[in-house]
């Protein structure tokens, strides 16, 4: 299985694949995470009696991030990917992971940045466990960028696979092509108020990556790779 993310829409001839464009804004944790399951957000109204969260809580929330990246159907199954940001090193994550970031270098701002992919509604790399696709970053605007495929088999080198990329700042758009000519496009999410951000883009079993290209918001191509097959 693969789950890393650092080193680093449309189906064209392809119509049993369906990629959703994210929707703006943010969700919380607990609505993005029933999306991440294919269960879609769900939102309940307060009712008379029922415990409000402290102000700790809310403030809490509102300082934490998360949106999806992007969500659809390949191979007859539901896939999403979604970004989170933790402000602070949330209790329950394993010691042994805080000693440096995703840079090699110790965060001066320790926080948690959190990419997790599923397929199937299984998650990948679940296997490590609650905190499994998440990451030491130095606070909100640490350099995260690279790209991987994330699969349920062989570390993600076959069966149903998705690919996810953190690029660069100014990149607004990615174009995935399939030997063969089949091409999809994402756009670049940003988590708000930081400065992550990432696209994800289906790939079908047995479909093989002809190159990977990214783009400003003016079109014009800032990246080209030829080595994900």
């Amino acid at each position: 299985m693969s789950s890393s993310i650092k080193t680093l829409a449309v189906a064209v001839g392809a119509a049993a694949i369906v990629v959703s464009t994210p929707i703006a804004g943010a969700w919380a944790a607990d609505e993005v995470s029933r999306d991440a399951f294919g269960k879609g957000p769900q939102t309940q109204s307060a009712v008379q009696g029922e415990q409000r969260p402290t102000r700790h809580a809310q403030d809490e929330e509102q300082r934490t991030a998360a949106r999806i990246v992007g969500s659809g159907i390949i191979d007859g199954k539901e896939w999403s990917v979604t970004l989170q940001f933790y402000p602070e090193i949330t209790e329950g994550f394993p010691s042994g992971d805080l000693a440096s970031g995703l840079g090699g270098s110790r965060p001066g701002d320790p926080s948690l940045l959190c990419q997790r992919v599923f397929i199937g509604a299984v998650q990948v790399d679940h296997q490590a466990g609650p905190w499994a696709g998440c990451a030491v970053v130095d606070g909100r605007d640490d350099s995260v960028e690279g790209a991987g495929l994330h699969g349920l088999t062989d570390k993600g080198t076959s069966g149903t696979r998705i690919f996810v990329g953190n690029p660069a700042s100014g990149t607004a758009t990615a174009r995935l092509t399939l030997d063969g000519g089949t091409v999809r496009t994402a756009e670049v999410v940003t988590l708000p108020g930081t400065s992550y951000r990432a696209f994800a883009l289906p790939i079908a079993d047995g479909e093989t990556i002809a190159s990977v290209d990214t783009f400003d918001g003016q079109g014009n191509r800032l990246t080209h790779e030829t080595y994900w097959d």
